[in-house]
């Protein structure tokens, strides 16, 4: 079973994310609400895609994900960062490994699409 786990800081957004996902991709997802949560869960199996906020509160999402890069289980689990300032994430996590960002607010149906790219057999290997 496909496996998402979404970490972001907004309850409304987090609702939201995991809604789509169930009513739009049929895919149940995990949700916690700071970096600190997804490297608790660090030590279990890695999920199939990363939904990632980058402004979470204590660990941001830059530090989460340079964290994970660092752990081989999680070295090739695709990352979604969802931000409101792309830009500079861009440039931040630039060649950091295997990741796609996405600007908020989003497009629900952009959301459907990226994730189903990054869910499928090519997506997984880009």
């Amino acid at each position: 079973m496909t496996r998402v786990l979404v970490a972001e800081d907004d309850p409304d957004t987090a609702t939201l994310i995991t809604s789509v996902l169930r009513e739009r991709l049929g895919i149940s997802s995990e949700h916690v609400s700071n970096g600190a949560l997804v490297l608790q869960g660090q030590e279990g199996e890695p999920p199939d895609l990363l939904i990632l906020d980058i402004a979470l509160p204590g660990l941001n999402g830059i530090d989460v994900f340079d964290v994970l890069r660092g752990d081989v289980r999680w070295a090739n689990v695709p990352v979604l960062f969802l931000t409101a300032a792309p830009q500079r994430a861009a440039h931040t996590v630039a060649a950091k490994g295997k990741r796609e960002i996405m600007r908020k607010p989003f497009d629900v149906d952009a959301l459907v699409a990226k994730v189903s790219e990054l869910l499928s057999p090519a997506g997984a290997r880009a």
